[in-house]
């Protein structure tokens, strides 16, 4: 449990013993066991929570698990309200104690949505009834909040129960369907109200026999049954007070019937217990030395100590009673009074407060105090201490939000971190232009004044960092120096500073095609993000690392990698998160290149149209777009092409991204040329291709534009120099270890040359490409190009098959024979050639499937499999299924 989390909030604020048992709302409220969500909606002091600690207890000892939130005002940061959630999820049971750790933990600078989707995953996992319940929702209704809520319990199972409380109609959740479906269970405060039995049950035990045996008509009559008026008279006979001058004093009082039994009981108090509990009531935990503190006293532990045994809205929190509470009506009630009597020291205490709490450690009370002073200054200072821009990137995005607010630009510029955090938040709105210009007109200030820290400094090269990321612009040499020169000048417990420095290097390198520094500014950065407790920073270098593998060719390690970034982000973020998808995203390329177009199509259904609408990266948007603009070619869908192509320019325009626009124009080039190419010829038809620009820093951008290029000037008829080409940049390519790229180009020069007659250098060339492919799975690359190189591979097969070399490459080159025809290319025939379903039976057959196999895969039964076997055997003049394969494969069946 972090420091943070208020252990009371995770039960009932309330004490089982006093309470009533009221059977018939019980009973009500269970029927929320066979649907979806109840509703608890009636003014302050009508017994909701009491209502619901008591149904609580029953579930508890029947076995159905219970999850209790009681929310305050400062869960209105919806970042709050769902980490408080999944920790009464814990301490209920429904969610493991080893999953989704706390805000400051595991969760770390998640979006909302990605810690609801794993809230999602984690109760999905839950079998039997469970209930979760959010008492005073009131106080944290935000429209957030509402939006996460509804999302839980209109997407969670059958068994999943919510039951919120509030004060107000919750008006921001949408109900309706609900209600008409007969899965709403609404209580309201006529439901609420104590009856006259009830009330005999709950005072009569302390009443004397002598009493009037009306006395419960007479209360209900005058109270109308509010139960905290109930309490408090039960309170007061509990003292001694005579129940008739109870009743008595309560037929003078106006509706308000709460503030008259609170202030009855303030007002008994002694004048510094009076002012004691108005200064600590601004506080959602008290202890001695704090209240030493506001008071101006010494003896704050005692006076906690003896409100604590009168049962005077005080309870300790602990057993060491270190820390104290006031019940939550009594502290609304003494705020209010504090207000009337001392509102000119209320930003003070608060100031004091959060001075108190930042030096104890308890950072987020410092800042919820802070934000209450509504002091500029104590605001500024103290995020300026918090490392302003650092203290977002942990996770508080919208508590810096709200300080900024309060703070005008003018005094901001004493505050330079803080000033920081201003052009971090704008550049996450996808404001650019005013980030940059707010960042320029900053650093040309500081480099006016004197004696400019060095820290801030190395601050000022790690923003410059994130502002050029978000703003997708080529990464320089300068810039990398930079970012590595920091390890010399940056202390190591700036775990913060070192954690997003070593995240922007391993993208960068990546980017470059520096992957050995890419692995090792990764591998630097995950236990900087480890000792943070941020497995969202971890899983980004995953996916970074994943992407410098594919480059490299290396799919088996990038899949390694990508799938430890996903399953990380489904264990800690859910399905539906941002990270989630962005390793969809990933994992649908890496798919598509071993040739598993439906995984490819399933992850992109789910993953595009999410981080459309969210965040990500260009090397996440080159991957889904590329992707599916080739699952688009396959399906033969010109209408799904061009409807990608336009999402694609919207989202390179908007989010400022001109290196995804070029991309995914060059990849539609390349794929309407390919198709030319097959429809024309190598030389003649359209030729709309137009030579490209090959001076591209990017490498798929630089692969691309090489391939349009090479394609244009095969269209030409100048074949030489589009071989020329392709042979310096698979060189370069090499070289630089782009294996990807060298697979793509290589593959098109073997293409290139056997059009043009040089079979000898087509085929070497093709075993270049070949090399690298073969043990990673690496199809696609191969597939793509068709009937182009179906001859290619038919002759190295047949080459193979003479001189019976490596069975592995022999089967792979079956394989990418079988996978080309059944991509659309038409295999030539001879008269007595195999039947369709004989050739069908012949694919499984040099995959090594079984009789049984085969007969399940295509489906007939086994005997038809072994007539058509027969069939095969007798049209190829063969005798077994090896000498089948590659009799096949000479005649050019495949």
């Amino acid at each position: 449990m972090v420091e943070w989390i208020i252990r009371s909030k995770l039960e009932p604020p309330v004490r089982l013993r006093s309470l009533l048992e009221r059977d018939a709302l019980a009973n009500h409220l269970e029927s929320v066991l066979n649907g979806r969500v109840a509703i608890l909606h009636a003014p302050a002091g009508y017994g909701k929570t009491s209502l619901l600690a008591c149904w609580r207890q029953s579930l508890l000892a029947r076995g159905i698990p219970v999850a209790w939130l009681s929310l305050d005002d400062h869960d209105q940061d919806h970042f709050q309200f769902l980490s408080y959630l999944v920790e009464a999820c814990k301490a209920g049971s429904l969610i493991p104690e080893t999953k989704l750790s706390s805000v400051s933990g595991r969760l770390a600078g998640s979006p909302p949505n990605a810690i609801v989707g794993a809230i999602l995953t984690e109760l999905g996992k839950c079998s039997g009834p469970q209930v979760i319940v959010l008492d005073d929702f009131h106080r944290a209704e935000t429209r957030d909040n509402c939006r996460v809520t509804q999302q839980l319990f209109t997407t969670l199972p059958a068994n999943i129960h919510f039951v919120i409380s509030t004060r107000e109609y919750p008006s921001a959740l949408a109900l309706a369907d609900l209600r008409a479906q007969d899965e709403l269970i609404e209580i309201d405060q006529s439901d609420l109200q104590f009856s006259e039995k009830e009330i005999r049950s709950y005072l009569g035990p302390l009443l004397e026999s002598a009493e009037d045996d009306d006395w419960p008509r007479q209360l209900h009559a005058r109270t109308e049954g509010w139960p905290i008026a109930m309490q408090a008279v039960r309170r007061w006979v509990a003292e001694g007070a005579p129940l008739q001058e109870t009743l008595d004093q309560l037929s003078g009082r106006s509706a308000d019937l709460s503030d008259y039994f609170l202030e009855q009981v303030f007002e008994n108090l002694a004048e510094d217990e009076q002012s004691f509990l108005l200064r600590t009531s601004i506080l959602e935990r008290v202890t001695g030395e704090l209240a030493n503190l506001l008071c101006g006293i010494q003896d704050g532990w005692e006076k906690l100590e003896d409100f604590g045994r009168r049962d005077l809205f005080v309870t300790s929190l602990d057993r060491e009673r270190a820390w104290y509470r006031y019940q939550r009506l009594f502290s609304e009630f003494l705020q209010e009074r504090l207000r009337r009597r001392f509102d000119g020291q209320i930003t003070e205490l608060h100031r004091l407060a959060s001075a108190w709490f930042y030096q104890q450690g308890f950072t987020t009370e410092a800042v919820q105090h802070a934000l209450k002073s509504q002091q500029a200054q104590v605001i500024a200072s103290l995020f300026e201490h918090l490392g302003g821009w650092q203290y977002a990137m942990q996770g508080h995005v919208g508590v810096l939000e709200r300080a900024l607010s309060l703070i005008d630009d003018q005094a901001l510029e004493h505050y330079p971190r803080l000033f920081l955090g201003k052009v971090f938040l704008t550049v996450r709105r996808g404001d650019m232009e005013d980030a940059e210009t707010l960042f320029g007109s900053f650093v040309e200030k500081l480099a006016q004044s004197q004696g400019v820290e060095a820290q801030l400094q190395n601050e000022l090269v790690i923003i410059r960092g994130l502002l050029n990321a978000y703003a997708d612009h080529p990464v320089s040499d300068d810039e990398i120096e930079k970012l590595e020169l920091l390890s010399e000048s940056l202390p190591q417990e700036y775990g913060t500073l070192h954690a997003v420095r070593y995240n922007l290097l391993c993208a960068m390198y990546a980017q470059r095609g520096s992957f050995d520094a890419c692995m090792t500014a990764g591998d630097k950065a995950i236990p900087y993000f480890r000792a943070m407790g941020s497995v969202w920073g971890e899983t980004f270098i995953y996916f970074h690392e994943g992407y410098a593998c594919m480059a490299q060719g290396r799919l088996r390690d990038a899949e390694a990698l990508y799938g430890a970034g996903y399953d990380l982000a489904l264990e800690n973020f859910g399905s539906d998160s941002d990270l989630a998808a962005i390793g969809s995203a990933f994992l649908a390329e890496l798919a598509y290149e071993r040739n598993n177009t439906p995984q490819a199509q399933r992850l992109l259904d789910t993953a595009l149209p999410h981080i459309e609408r969210f965040d990500a990266w260009l090397e996440v948007y080159v991957a889904a777009y590329t992707t599916a603009l080739k699952l688009s070619v396959m399906a033969s869908d010109q209408e799904k092409r061009n409807e990608l192509i336009s999402r694609a320019k919207y989202i390179a325009v908007n989010r400022r991204m001109p290196r995804l626009q070029a991309i995914v124009e060059m990849q539609a080039a390349e794929m309407e040329q390919r198709e030319q190419i097959d429809r024309h010829g190598a030389s003649s038809g359209d030729r709309a291709g137009r030579r490209m620009d090959l001076t591209i820093d990017h490498p798929v951008l630089h692969q691309l534009s090489v391939s349009v290029g090479a394609r244009w000037l095969q269209q030409q008829g100048e074949t030489e120099q589009a071989v020329e080409l392709l042979r310096r940049e698979c060189r370069l390519c090499r070289q630089a270890g782009l294996m990807r790229s060298f697979i793509s180009l290589s593959v098109l020069l073997s293409t290139v040359l056997w059009t043009q007659g040089e079979h000898e250098a087509a085929v070497g060339a093709f075993e270049a490409a070949l090399a690298p492919s073969l043990f990673e799975g690496n199809k696609r690359r191969f597939i793509d190009e068709g009937n182009a190189l179906l001859q290619v591979i038919r002759d190295l097969a047949r080459t193979s098959e003479k001189t019976r070399g490596n069975r592995l490459r022999d089967r792979f080159l079956a394989e990418l024979m079988m996978e080309i025809n059944a991509a659309g290319a038409q295999p030539q025939t001879e008269p007595d050639a195999l039947s369709p379903r004989e050739l069908e039976v012949m694919r499984y057959l040099f995959q090594g499937f079984s009789n049984q196999e085969i007969a399940q895969a295509i489906p007939i039964s086994v005997n038809t499999v072994k007539f058509h076997l027969k069939n095969i055997f007798e049209k190829l003049g063969v005798s077994t299924r090896k000498d089948a394969v590659s009799t096949s494969i000479r005649r050019g069946f495949f």
